[in-house]
Protein backbone atom coordinates (compact mmCIF):
# COMPACT_ATOMS: atom_id res chain seq x y z
CA UNK A 1 0.00 0.00 0.00
CA UNK A 2 1.41 3.36 -0.96
CA UNK A 3 1.46 6.44 1.30
CA UNK A 4 -1.77 7.83 -0.19
CA UNK A 5 -3.62 4.56 0.44
CA UNK A 6 -2.45 4.42 4.07
CA UNK A 7 -3.55 8.03 4.69
CA UNK A 8 -6.92 7.39 3.07
CA UNK A 9 -7.45 4.23 5.14
CA UNK A 10 -6.59 6.08 8.38
CA UNK A 11 -9.06 8.89 7.61
CA UNK A 12 -11.75 6.43 6.53
CA UNK A 13 -11.43 4.59 9.85
CA UNK A 14 -11.69 7.87 11.77
CA UNK A 15 -14.79 8.87 9.79
CA UNK A 16 -16.42 5.50 10.44
CA UNK A 17 -15.73 5.72 14.18
CA UNK A 18 -17.17 9.26 14.29
CA UNK A 19 -20.28 8.04 12.48
CA UNK A 20 -20.74 5.18 14.97
CA UNK A 21 -20.44 7.61 17.92
CA UNK A 22 -22.96 9.96 16.28
CA UNK A 23 -25.46 7.14 15.70
CA UNK A 24 -25.14 5.94 19.31
CA UNK A 25 -25.64 9.48 20.64
CA UNK A 26 -28.73 9.94 18.46
CA UNK A 27 -30.15 6.62 19.65
CA UNK A 28 -29.51 7.46 23.31
CA UNK A 29 -31.09 10.92 23.19
CA UNK A 30 -33.88 10.41 20.63
CA UNK A 31 -37.07 11.55 22.38
CA UNK A 32 -39.61 8.85 23.18
CA UNK A 33 -43.14 9.07 21.81
CA UNK A 34 -44.37 9.05 25.41
CA UNK A 35 -42.35 9.55 28.58
CA UNK A 36 -39.56 11.67 30.06
CA UNK A 37 -38.14 14.42 27.85
CA UNK A 38 -35.66 17.23 28.32
CA UNK A 39 -36.58 20.64 26.92
CA UNK A 40 -33.57 22.85 26.13
CA UNK A 41 -33.99 26.40 24.80
CA UNK A 42 -31.46 27.01 22.03
CA UNK A 43 -31.55 30.83 21.86
CA UNK A 44 -31.97 33.57 24.45
CA UNK A 45 -35.67 34.18 24.95
CA UNK A 46 -36.66 30.80 23.49
CA UNK A 47 -37.49 29.45 26.93
CA UNK A 48 -39.76 32.35 27.90
CA UNK A 49 -42.98 30.49 27.16
CA UNK A 50 -41.50 27.05 26.54
CA UNK A 51 -42.68 25.41 29.76
CA UNK A 52 -46.15 26.98 29.65
CA UNK A 53 -46.66 25.81 26.09
CA UNK A 54 -45.43 22.30 26.94
CA UNK A 55 -47.87 22.11 29.87
CA UNK A 56 -50.65 23.34 27.56
CA UNK A 57 -49.71 20.37 25.37
CA UNK A 58 -50.40 17.99 28.24
CA UNK A 59 -46.90 17.68 29.71
CA UNK A 60 -46.18 17.41 33.42
CA UNK A 61 -43.18 19.18 34.92
CA UNK A 62 -40.91 16.70 36.70
CA UNK A 63 -37.86 18.84 37.54
CA UNK A 64 -35.47 21.49 36.37
CA UNK A 65 -33.00 20.20 33.81
CA UNK A 66 -29.22 19.89 34.09
CA UNK A 67 -28.63 22.88 31.77
CA UNK A 68 -29.60 26.50 32.49
CA UNK A 69 -33.21 27.12 31.43
CA UNK A 70 -33.91 23.45 30.71
CA UNK A 71 -36.73 21.35 32.17
CA UNK A 72 -37.49 17.66 32.52
CA UNK A 73 -41.08 16.87 31.60
CA UNK A 74 -43.24 13.82 31.06
CA UNK A 75 -45.75 13.70 28.25
CA UNK A 76 -46.55 12.88 24.66
CA UNK A 77 -43.80 13.98 22.27
CA UNK A 78 -46.09 14.91 19.39
CA UNK A 79 -48.42 16.95 21.62
CA UNK A 80 -45.51 18.79 23.27
CA UNK A 81 -43.76 19.48 19.96
CA UNK A 82 -47.01 20.78 18.46
CA UNK A 83 -47.67 23.00 21.49
CA UNK A 84 -44.14 24.45 21.44
CA UNK A 85 -44.51 25.19 17.75
CA UNK A 86 -41.65 26.74 15.84
CA UNK A 87 -39.72 28.01 18.87
CA UNK A 88 -36.00 27.10 18.92
CA UNK A 89 -36.30 24.38 21.57
CA UNK A 90 -34.47 21.06 21.49
CA UNK A 91 -36.50 18.09 22.74
CA UNK A 92 -34.38 15.14 23.84
CA UNK A 93 -34.86 11.96 25.84
CA UNK A 94 -34.20 12.57 29.55
CA UNK A 95 -32.06 9.65 30.75
CA UNK A 96 -32.32 9.25 34.53
CA UNK A 97 -28.52 9.17 34.87
CA UNK A 98 -28.23 12.73 33.50
CA UNK A 99 -31.56 14.21 34.56
CA UNK A 100 -32.08 12.50 37.92
CA UNK A 101 -34.87 10.32 39.20
CA UNK A 102 -36.28 6.99 38.08
CA UNK A 103 -37.79 6.50 34.65
CA UNK A 104 -41.45 7.45 34.53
Amino acid sequence: MNRFGATLARHALSAQLALVVLVLACAAFWPPSQGRMLLIPLLPGAGDQMLGRAIDGGAQLLAGGPLPGSFVISGNHLAVATAIGNRPVLILAAPPALCGGPAA
